[in-house]
């Protein structure tokens, strides 16, 4: 009937359109579901896929056993599932047709198809003249399957073609049509299509969670972890915004990628409101790690990324990393990169065994902080600066470090291009030991270094 016929007599009767990306994305994790127990799936039309079953008997007691855990793994999705095992693809079809969990024992097919009526092929349905073999059919006063397979294969041929043939062979148990397994999935995919726009992030979260609880389950089940992630949102003005979401340690924690996900919408939002989510995920192989015995425990990788990525949606990517020394004979030149510190290693002495030695650390002034120097012959004898006021009691140096000067073809002048420094170690009065410098050129001295 009409829309408008059936709301007349159901007045509550809520219409939705039906959504192809939502039964693409299903049939995708029924799928996986199979693949899961088995690695040979033929994925199916409308939801359906196909699994051989062969070898698992070592690792369930039974078929039934085999099918209570594909329904408890479809309904971990979100989804209910109708489990048929049989001999040949046809008749588990149809006893999936039937519903529930419907196993048929081998060479007892043909007690099961007897019963069945017509309508469970569901000719009108298939391709190729489907509706008008089943009005022959019916005109017949065939009504059940047991009906078709006491019919003669040849006599039904001459007058059906080949479909009969078929026909006659399925209803007798005997279908030899095989598997065509399909290849493993690469990426990981669920979309939703929303039936109105949504413009704030918090209720866009919502769905999200959803989302990616059903990938979450799906990449578990398939033993995997999510690596990236890329985001597509389709806007109501009809344009598609995407974004990659980078995941720097896979893991399955839902909490843990829905902050990344939520940290890359707060610092671009989407331009209009979304009416529809696509979520894709490259898997990853789960890597196990080892703690050490002799050294504290490391942040857990996921949390130290989620921690990295709030840091970054406040002070900006370009201004979150690790400071890492420049490839300069500048002392002070460093550059930003990726917060990636290599794994900690105990110290080690020379002959290979962890001692206890104490190692001098010297803490950088960035930028160097200038300071008077009174001197007695040419050596420092005073320090005086910014919160610094003390007499020298010791000297190591100076060191004359100086370079660039071939940097003259960059464009840069020769006095600006080079840099000369002569480098002492000073020990104050005051308990400190500073790294100090004197710049020829200017006659000025810098500290830009204590030691701990």
């Amino acid at each position: 009937m009409t829309l408008a016929q059936a709301r007349t007599m159901a007045s509550r009767l809520v219409a939705m359109p039906r959504s192809s990306a939502a039964e693409r994305s299903a049939s995708e994790a029924i799928a996986d579901v199979a693949e899961s127990v088995s690695p040979v799936v033929e994925p199916g039309e409308n939801g359906w896929a196909w699994i051989d079953l062969s070898g698992l008997s070592r690792f369930y007691e039974s078929e039934d056993a085999i099918a209570s855990e594909l329904a408890s793994r479809v309904s971990r999705i979100g989804m209910e599932a109708a489990v048929g095992i049989a001999a040949n693809r046809e008749i588990a079809y149809l006893a999936a047709c039937c519903g529930g969990i419907r196993v048929i024992p081998v060479r007892r097919e043909r007690e099961f198809v007897d019963w069945l009526p017509l309508d469970a092929l569901n000719l009108a349905a298939r391709e190729g003249g489907g509706e008008e073999l089943a009005i022959t059919l019916a005109r017949w006063g065939l009504k059940r399957l047991g009906d078709l397979a006491r019919l003669d294969p040849d006599a039904l041929g001459s007058r059906l073609g080949r479909r009969g043939i078929e026909l006659v062979r399925l209803a007798r148990g005997e279908s030899p049509r095989p598997l065509h397994p399909r290849r493993r999935a690469e990426v990981f995919t669920e979309a939703v299509e929303l039936e109105y726009g949504i413009e704030t992030l918090e209720p866009l979260a919502f769905v999200m969670r959803a989302i990616l609880d059903r990938l979450a389950e799906r990449l578990e089940m398939r033993g995997l972890i999510a690596g990236d992630l890329i985001l597509t949102l389709g806007l109501v003005d009809h344009r598609i915004s995407t974004r990659r979401v980078v995941i720097a340690a896979p893991t399955n924690d839902v909490r843990a990628i829905l902050t990344l996900v939520n940290l890359s919408l707060e610092s671009a939002p989407p331009d209009a409101a979304v009416d529809s989510i696509r979520i894709e995920i490259s898997p990853r192989a789960p890597r196990p790690a080892q703690a050490d015995m002799f050294l504290p425990p490391a942040p857990a990788p996921d949390k130290l990324e989620t921690t990295i990525a709030r840091l970054a949606a406040l002070c900006g990517p370009e201004n979150v990393g690790m400071l890492q020394a420049d490839n300069s004979h500048r002392p002070e030149a460093v550059r930003l990169d990726a917060f990636k510190p290599e794994p900690p290693c105990a110290a080690t002495s020379r002959n290979g065994s962890a001692g206890n030695i104490t190692r001098l650390v010297i803490r950088a002034i960035r930028p160097a902080m200038e300071v008077e120097v009174m001197r007695n012959r040419g050596a420092p004898e005073f320090v005086r600066g910014p919160n610094l006021g003390a007499r020298v009691i010791s000297i190591a140096g100076p060191w004359r470090r100086d370079g660039e000067w071939w940097r003259n073809g960059d464009g840069i002048s020769p006095q600006a291009a080079r840099f000369c420094r002569d480098y002492y170690e000073l020990e104050l009065d005051d308990g400190c030991v500073y790294r100090a410098f004197r710049d020829p050129h200017s006659d000025k001295w810098f500290v830009d270094g204590v030691y701990d």
